[in-house]
């Protein structure tokens, strides 16, 4: 065999094992660059903030140590129940920076919120890795258990799934928090191409007195997600923010309230608004129905009898339009 030859049997050789890894490698969908909008409710039976972060329409990529981000905006509402001692009006605030994320094809993607915000310093928080397999343990992951004040928690990966949102299929991670503060399950969904699709953009384990939920998705004019649940295929319009024109309004509420959280025996939801005619129903954290009934007047009871403790999403929907969130049933 000559020199030529052996060179080229060399190279098909390297190629031939090579050529596995190239046929597997992995790429995954990015989050998106512009036009998105994540709508995220947080809070307790005290109070709500009802917060619309989105991608602005200019200026919106930025270096931050040398890397490129996205940049995000936010803007807000927050809520005090009418037992909430004063001075403690309801406000808006915003529009204003809320940090920037970093995402590509590598199934990572990470987050830095501003200097000092929840005690993070100059820190990077890994937002999102589709790379784990289950069974994998995510060490010292920067996780809020109420959405102010970070802790460093280990999550499990429990399980991993595909789901059908219209013309893609984006892969779903499922974490659960090892070592939960109030000593109850407590999980969230990584989604490919969306974020953590339970709580935005902070890994948020939605299980403690305060919950946070994000309750819409709507990139370049379509929503993917509503009211905690993925549509199968996504519908046009973008995620509906209706607190835009005021600032430090009195007596303003959310138009469901829902009470007490965490709850025993029962739940109160409590509706402010003329339309008193809506279905409200109930479903486990994994989105499976578990019961469902109509409003009562301005204030209807739920038994939760049956119920085991944990973390529930509710939904209600009336002619006017729908509320959606998380609620929390403790052990008696």
């Amino acid at each position: 065999m000559n020199t030529t030859q052996k060179e080229i049997s060399i190279i098909i050789m390297v190629f031939t094992l090579m050529a596995p890894a190239y046929i597997n490698a992995q790429t995954y969908m990015p989050l998106p660059d512009s036009n998105a909008t994540w709508i995220i409710q947080s809070g307790n039976s005290e109070v709500q903030d009802c917060k619309k972060i989105f991608i602005p329409d200019i200026e919106r990529d930025t270096m931050i140590n040398g890397l490129a981000y996205v940049k995000l905006m936010v803007m807000g509402a927050v809520f005090h129940g009418p037992w909430t001692p004063p001075p403690a009006p309801s406000h808006y605030y915003g529009p204003g920076y809320y940090g920037a994320y970093r995402s590509d094809d590598s199934g990572r993607s990470y987050i830095k919120f501003p200097d000092d915000s929840w005690e993070l310093g100059d820190e990077e928080i890994l937002l999102m890795d589709l790379t784990v397999e289950v069974g994998d343990t995510i060490k010292q992951l920067p996780t809020s258990e109420f959405g102010y004040d970070y802790i460093n928690s280990d999550f499990l990966v429990d399980s991993i799934d595909y789901v059908l949102n219209g013309p893609y299929t984006r892969k779903r991670i499922m974490l659960k928090d090892l070592n939960p503060q109030w000593g109850m399950e407590c999980d969230f969904h990584w989604v490919e191409g969306l974020g953590n699709v339970s709580s935005g953009f902070q890994n948020v384990v939605g299980c403690g007195l305060d919950n946070v939920t994000l309750n819409c998705i709507s990139i370049n004019d379509s929503i993917f997600l509503d009211g905690s649940y993925i549509w199968a295929d996504p519908v046009p319009g973008n995620c509906y923010y209706p607190y835009t024109n005021a600032i430090n309004q009195e007596e303003i509420r959310l138009p469901l309230l829902v009470y007490p959280s965490p709850a025993s025996d029962y739940v109160i939801f409590e509706i402010n608004t003329k339309g008193k005619n809506g279905i409200v129903t109930i479903a486990d954290i994994t989105g499976r129905p578990v019961t469902s009934f109509p409003l009562n007047g301005e204030k209807t009871l739920w038994q939760t009898i049956g119920a085991k403790p944990g973390v529930y999403l509710y939904r209600l929907q009336t002619k006017e339009g729908s509320a959606s969130g998380k609620l929390l049933i403790a052990p008696l």
